[in-house]
Order: structure tokens, then sequence, then C-alpha cells
């Protein structure tokens, strides 16, 4: 109980105090979702991620389907982006490093590596969709499947930062870290849940349309960055000097 205690302390003062720079480096994340909106990707959003709708992909034209295929990568950079410069911001936190020099020189490293194992990870799920697409009981088989998939890239981006792991051995030690510590990663998917339906609650609370571009605001700019800073925290815990 104590450490989960610690574990948000932190969490909540690397939040507030860098709120400023937290926004700042959150705006990729909106411009993501933005993207897949501006070239009508058929996607769904669940527990914090974007599925493609799998029923929708036989209607699509091949010009269509390029352009849904380059809105997709282009999201996944955004969000590779978003996160590697929260988690250089933390990471700054820690190290007293320079973070602007190290956001300059990360578009080169840390983020192309994290854009390939992302892009691996949702080729992964779509696998998982289609080959589940007409099995019984796919709406418990495939989410749990997803959920598993998951774990080895959960704090990759954590490893690829801030141990300065090659994308490999990122994978390796996130596996790893979820498997030392799995309340944390448990922990972690209700925070995540709780908060992503309370910002559901505001938007449909809105009247008109405006509800759904608040909610999408207080998401991309709000919600899921603390949740990457929580997650950070998490990795970070198995460094009792730095956690």
């Amino acid at each position: 109980m104590k450490e989960i205690t610690k574990l948000f302390k932190e969490t909540n003062k690397s939040y507030f105090t860098h709120l400023d720079k937290v926004l700042l480096f959150s705006v990729p994340l909106l411009i993501s979702i933005l993207v897949l909106e501006i070239v009508a990707v058929p996607t769904f959003p669940a527990v914090g991620g974007v599925f493609l709708r799998i029923g929708s992909l036989p209607n699509l034209t091949p010009f269509q389907a390029g352009v849904m295929i380059l809105g997709v990568l282009i999201s996944i950079y955004f969000i590779a982006l978003a996160v590697v410069s929260i988690t250089l911001l933390i990471k700054s936190q820690k190290t007293r490093m320079n973070i602007r020099q190290e956001i300059l020189k990360s578009t080169r490293t840390y983020v192309l590596n994290l854009f390939i194992l992302y892009v691996i990870m949702m080729l992964i799920w779509s696998a998982v969709q289609l080959l589940t697409y007409n099995i019984s009981h796919r709406e418990i088989i495939t989410p749990v499947l997803i959920l598993l998939i998951t774990l080895p890239f959960f704090y990759a981006p954590m490893a690829l930062v801030i141990d300065n792991l090659p994308p490999e051995r990122a994978v390796y030690n996130s596996v790893k870290h979820v498997y030392r510590k799995p309340l944390l990663f448990l922990i972690w998917l209700i925070v995540g849940s709780v908060l992503l339906t309370i910002s559901t609650w505001i938007g449909y609370a809105l009247p008109g349309d405006w509800g759904s571009y608040i909610t999408l605001v207080i998401n991309s700019l709000l919600i899921v960055p603390y949740l990457i800073i929580l997650q950070i925290h998490m990795y970070l815990s198995k460094y009792s000097i730095l956690g």
C-alpha cells in the first residue's frame, strides 16, 4: 500500500509541476486522433487504444485503403512522438539532463524505434481481430488476446527512453517488469478505465455535438498524458533510488 501511495504521489507531482510542458508535449496526441478523423479511418476507441472496424474493410476501395494506411502511420508517429517527449520530460526531472537537446536528438532514435514497435503491435492487433472475426464469444476472446499482446509493449517506451535500450531489449524488459509487478499493470487499467469513463460521461452531459469534441480534447491533453506519466513512474519503481 505504501508503494502505491508513493507511486501516485510521484505521478501527481510530475504531472502538475510540469503541466504546461505536459500540455505542449500532448498536442501530437490530439493531432493523431484528428488525422484519423480527417482521413475517415474506420476505427473505434477501447481501453485507451484505437482499433480498426474489421467489418468495414471490404467496403474500402484501393485508394481509400491507401489513404487509411497512410493516416494510421501518421497517427502512430504522432503518438510515438508524444510518448517519447513526455517520457523525456520525466527522465529530465530524475536525471537533470538537458531536455531540449534530448528531444532534438530523439526524433532519429527513440521516436523511430517506438514508431516501429507501435506499428508491429497494431499489425498484431489487426491480425487477431481478423482471425477472431467469425468465432463465437469473440467479444470476450478478442479483448483478452489484445490485452496479452499489449504486455510486451506496455513498458517498452520507457525502456527505450529511460534505459536507452534497443527495441528487442525494451520489449523483453516490458514483459519482465509486468511479470514482476502485475498489480501495477492492473492498477493502471483500472485508473485508465475510470478516468476515460468519466470523460465520456462529461461528453454525454454536454448539449449538442460539442460533447464528443470536448471528450476528445480532455482525453488527448489531460487524461492520456496522466496515464503515460503514471506508466513511467510504474517503470521507474524498479529503481528505488529514482522512484
